[in-house]
């Protein structure tokens, strides 16, 4: 059964949502940021509204598959698979691992592009946020 466009569209505009205000955070933070630094890549601990996360990257039910891979390792196989909401400029992924032992891992980021600049945003085990920023 094919998706609704309007809980689609509902679940993008989450991820919009999330962008435009990490995009006011990382409009402040740049311009404090070393060059030198940015090129070779730099983190820098953010304040965000955990709840937005939450809403918009972790408790968002709809993303599109964009990457699964089955990988043997030395303790057993396991499937990777990586889920995206893709706007212009930024996406939110979420990759799963399932292991064969049935251990599943969850964990979040976010994307975005801006003046030559990459910015990832992700939540650490401890509820900070980092973002890392890297020259293009």
């Amino acid at each position: 059964m094919p998706i609704q466009e309007n809980y689609r569209k509902e679940a993008f505009s989450k991820v919009e949502k999330l962008r435009d205000d990490i995009k006011i955070l990382v409009e402040k933070i740049i311009p404090q940021l070393d060059i030198e630094d940015i090129e070779m890549g730099v983190s820098e601990e953010i304040t965000m509204d955990e709840n937005l996360w939450k809403w918009a990257v972790e408790d968002n039910n709809y993303m599109e598959i964009v990457f699964t891979e089955i990988m043997e390792h030395h303790d057993g196989a396991y499937l990777k698979a990586t889920f995206r909401n893709t706007l212009e400029n930024a996406y939110a992924d979420r990759y799963v691992s399932i292991r064969s032992s049935g251990r599943v891992e969850i964990t979040y980021a976010f994307f975005m592009n801006m003046d030559d600049i990459s910015v990832r945003v992700e939540r650490r085990p401890d509820g900070r946020f980092l973002a890392f920023f890297k020259a293009l």
